[in-house]
């Protein structure tokens, strides 16, 4: 082989091993930054309705989190419920003969629950905001009205295990 061969032959081996560690690096970030993605959307905080207490002045901040609490056990139970229901009418969707409207009837069950257990805690809230003065209720108001934080660490917006409930 000509020196003219070799140095053809070692500029082709040095790009194709430059644009192989490029694939490899790129595929990692893009898979880092994917996953950080999946994971965020799975587990984006508490809602606001729970982080809501930390706008509050400490002294109310355990006013809100019992007056939540007096229903979390609650509107868990029905919301397991409705998820019950609801994997249950994805169930049906297997059934032979499959019946559309007795699905549809299902998941309108389980949304049913799921908004009166919505309807309960959000009541509770309003029930709540009554004892308050005018500038707390407005930074409550503004604490509610605030979507979830989400962020790549799956935590939401710093709150600690204890205001999440």
């Amino acid at each position: 082989m000509s020196q003219r061969s070799l140095t053809i032959a070692l500029f082709v081996s040095l790009a194709v091993n430059l644009f192989a560690i490029g694939a490899v690096v790129g595929g990692l970030v893009i898979g880092v930054r994917m996953s950080e993605g999946r994971e965020s959307a799975m587990r984006p905080g508490p809602p606001p309705i729970f982080s809501a207490a930390s706008a509050l002045p400490e002294a109310r901040q355990d006013a809100y989190r019992e007056a939540l609490r007096g229903e979390a056990r609650e509107v868990r139970r029905s919301l397991m419920r409705a998820g019950e229901a609801r994997r249950a009418a994805w169930g049906d969707i297997a059934a032979d003969p499959y019946d559309p409207a007795a699905v549809r009837q299902a998941l309108t069950e389980a949304q049913a629950i799921e908004a009166q257990a919505r309807s309960r805690l959000e009541s509770r809230i309003v029930d709540f905001a009554a004892d308050l003065s005018p500038e707390e209720r407005q930074a409550l108001a503004q604490a509610l009205s605030r979507p979830p934080a989400r962020h790549g660490d799956g935590r939401g917006g710093g709150e600690s295990r204890r205001d999440r409930f």
